[in-house]
């Protein structure tokens, strides 16, 4: 089995079996494109644009609509998606990190296809550069988030999902997992004392090795996804103090500008 579908809900729930009593693993966002590998009656066995796999139910999906429009993604923390080009019509609330591809219309609106229905959205703005500062804005909109393992929206983010969405918003391809995205070697290692905002910080606090990961936030602090997506002093000691637990910092000067 060779083909593709798309995501035409806000998100799909990715479970290591075919039932929902199996674990989750992780999310597509909508208008997401997977790779689907084979048939499992109601349930679909896929491949993400990471390389991550798993089952998805088939209510998720939808055939993907053919569209020449470059993808065009969502950085509001929640977009509203209408089914009339009308405020007063919401269909869904797209989360943040979404692609899409879309066309402007008249008065302000943009509109997309879904399972062959054609939906509203009012026409977003997205001009923002690869640069520290846009990563730090992106980070303060999804501030309050709370933690779900296997989370990639506001809804609900794990650490590594957190992490991995808000570079994807700017065109930086991460690895989903923790223990992936401190091997990937696209990104040089630097010592705590050249740590700008925007560099990925990784933490071992149950002595595997690495199992968090947050971003740098300001002088002393990163913003990272535990509990809930908050900014955090490395030096508060109000529970663990982070500074004790740092095992590497990324450096993403390569990537980022400012």
């Amino acid at each position: 089995m060779n083909r593709k579908q798309m995501v035409k809900t806000a998100y799909a729930n990715i479970h290591t079996e075919p039932s929902f009593s199996s674990e989750m693993v992780t999310q597509a966002l909508f208008f997401e494109t997977l790779d689907i590998q084979s048939d499992h009656g109601n349930w679909l066995k896929i491949s993400q644009w990471d390389g991550y796999e798993g089952y998805v139910h088939k209510f998720y999906l939808c055939d993907i609509e053919e569209s020449a429009q470059e993808p065009l993604t969502l950085t509001d923390r929640l977009t509203p998606i209408y089914t009339q080009p009308s405020t007063t019509h919401i269909s869904m609330l797209a989360p943040f990190g979404s692609r899409i591809s879309c066309t402007q219309e008249n008065d302000g609106w943009s509109a997309l296809k879904i399972d062959s229905s054609t939906y509203y959205l009012e026409t977003p703005i997205n001009s923002d550069s690869a640069s520290r500062k846009t990563v730090i804005d992106y980070t303060n909109r999804l501030i309050g988030s709370p933690y779900l393992w296997g989370g990639k929206t506001p809804l609900g983010y794990d650490c590594s999902g957190f992490v991995q969405e808000v570079f994807r918003s700017i065109n930086i391809n991460l690895k989903r997992d923790t223990s992936q995205q401190i091997k990937d070697n696209n990104f040089p290692s630097i010592d705590l004392s050249n740590a700008k905002i925007g560099d990925i910080v990784f933490f071992d606090f149950e002595k595997k090795g690495v199992d968090h990961v947050g971003i740098w936030h300001a002088q002393d602090s990163v913003i990272h996804c535990g509990g809930a997506v908050k900014v955090q002093s490395i030096h508060d000691d109000s529970h663990k103090k982070l500074l004790d637990y740092i095992v590497d910092i990324k450096s993403m000067e390569n990537h980022l500008d400012g």
